[in-house]
């Protein structure tokens, strides 16, 4: 996440050679990280056929990414403490390259969803350490603006590139090439890490929060896996209560971890500002409807619609494109209107959107999904600066660090909830639970998904409503990205 919006403009005449290679490497690392947050999800049908995955189990494909990617960055400030940036960026890339050569040649559901949260670590220690990077390569200046600026491009525009792209690779050479894409990108950078700037000496007396981390990833993947499982029918009630309960002890263990952590993974006064918890639940619910909603359609858009894969990514552009066009839009409102006007704004455009796919009696038609998908993506966006806003505005330099990390991964956690509350209601529509879902019962549970996400988007803009304040005219901020 950056703080700058200027245009990018030509860089090359004030970079030296080194700078230049340095921002190659950075920039190529941060939209790595931006098209894996999406290119994954136009695969999914075929990777479901390919290796004969149920839909109880294909949400884990993403889910396992999000879980250890949002898991890994409330860890991330610490680790640089201890080993440094260029350090932990060129182990990050390393892990994220083969990674992704293992989900490449994975044989089983299993060995590519391990696959997958093992890329989820790398791509969250190359997220943490790219930017301070780039800022600490090109030093203060114009150069540096333009830098960002460019910056900001990528992070706007790689989600929706990870769907166009993902599409051409599945269509052509298949579905392992989503993967293999990773590869020599990583490769490329980590044999140019030498160009940025060297490591400061590990700072002493720094511990690491693993605890913490550990307990909290896995309460979520208990209550994911409980989730899906109640709907799967898989097993007993007693195992799925005994998988909630444990999920429920490892959240109080994390709970009684930070609260007697010598450096705890989030200070507990940060959460103690209103407004912060309120950006935190915008950003989670948010998460959850995003996350969920390109499953659903990535699902009924393949096999019930019959769009191709290269189809559905051009399809899905009218959701990622608004999203931008509201994020911009809700920086410069908010400045004017409020955190509160915007949060509720944006939050009410989603549940309206995800309510009007509700509505339609029967198979949902392509136009339609299409002239509704703005909607939900322009109050995506806007929803989400605001709720990043909220959680950073007033941290101090100390804190600043940590509530970013808190930003992105509210989202990232809230995504992998979403997948299992989606994939949940999908599941309990099969007629025959564990197997792969047909067409007609994918269309059959999507009313029933929809109008889940938009009630999470209820609880979203009640978070807005009740604990943001009514005046936020005069911020002390200027610039914020989406």
């Amino acid at each position: 996440m950056v703080d700058n919006f200027s245009a990018p403009a030509p860089m090359a005449p004030r970079l030296g050679k080194r700078q230049r290679l340095a921002l190659g490497a950075l920039g190529a690392s941060f939209l790595m990280v931006a098209v894996d947050s999406t290119i994954v999800y136009v695969a999914i049908p075929s990777i479901q056929r390919g290796l004969g995955l149920s839909t109880a189990t294909v949400q884990w494909l993403m889910s396992a990414f999000l879980l250890s990617f949002g898991g890994m960055l409330l860890l991330s400030t610490r680790l640089t403490d201890l080993f440094g940036r260029r350090r932990l960026f060129t182990t990050g890339l390393a892990v994220v390259a083969a990674a992704s050569l293992l989900s490449a040649l994975s044989w089983s559901g299993g060995a590519l969803i391990a696959a997958r949260a093992l890329q989820g670590v790398g791509a969250a220690l190359v997220a943490t350490t790219a930017l301070p990077l780039l800022a600490l390569s090109l030093g203060n200046g114009p150069a540096r603006s333009r830098a960002l600026g460019l910056w900001t491009l990528i992070g706007a525009f790689g989600g929706t590139a990870g769907l166009l792209l993902g599409g051409i690779l599945t269509d052509g050479p298949g579905w392992r090439w989503v993967f293999l894409l990773n590869v020599p990108v990583g490769i490329a950078a980590a044999l140019l890490t030498p160009v940025l700037p060297a490591d400061r000496c590990a700072l002493p007396g720094r511990p690491l929060d693993v605890a913490g981390a550990a307990s909290l990833v896995g309460a979520l993947v208990l209550f994911g896996w409980t989730i899906v499982g109640a709907f799967a029918t898989e097993g007993s009630a007693v195992n799925a209560l005994l998988r909630l309960a444990g999920a429920v002890v490892l959240l109080l263990l994390f709970l009684a971890v930070e609260s007697r952590a010598a450096r705890p993974l989030v200070r507990p006064g940060l959460l103690r500002s209103r407004t912060r918890l309120a950006g935190l639940i915008v950003l989670f619910t948010a998460g959850t409807i995003v996350d969920g909603v390109l499953l659903l359609i990535t699902l009924y858009g393949q096999e019930s619609l019959g769009l191709s894969a290269s189809g559905f990514g051009v399809l899905m552009v009218a959701l990622t494109l608004p999203s931008v066009v509201g994020s911009y839009a809700g920086q410069a409102v908010v400045l004017r209107h409020g955190l509160r006007t915007v949060a509720m704004t944006g939050m009410a455009l989603v549940g309206a959107g995800l309510l009007a796919l509700t509505m339609v009696r029967g198979p949902l038609a392509a136009g339609y999904i299409l002239s509704v998908l703005p909607v939900i993506g322009v109050g995506a966006g806007a929803a989400f600066v605001a709720a990043q806003i909220a959680v950073t505005l007033g941290a101090t330099d100390a804190d600043s660090s940590a509530a970013t990390g808190l930003t992105d991964a509210s989202f990232s956690l809230g995504g992998a909830i979403g997948l299992a509350i989606v994939s949940a209601a999908l599941v309990a529509h099969q007629a025959t639970p564990g197997a792969p879902a047909a067409p007609a019962q994918v269309a059959a549970g999507l009313q029933t998904a929809f109008a889940v996400a938009a009630c999470l988007a209820v609880v979203g803009l009640l978070a807005a409503l009740v604990l943001l304040r009514r005046s936020g005219n005069h911020l002390p901020i200027r610039r914020f990205d989406a």
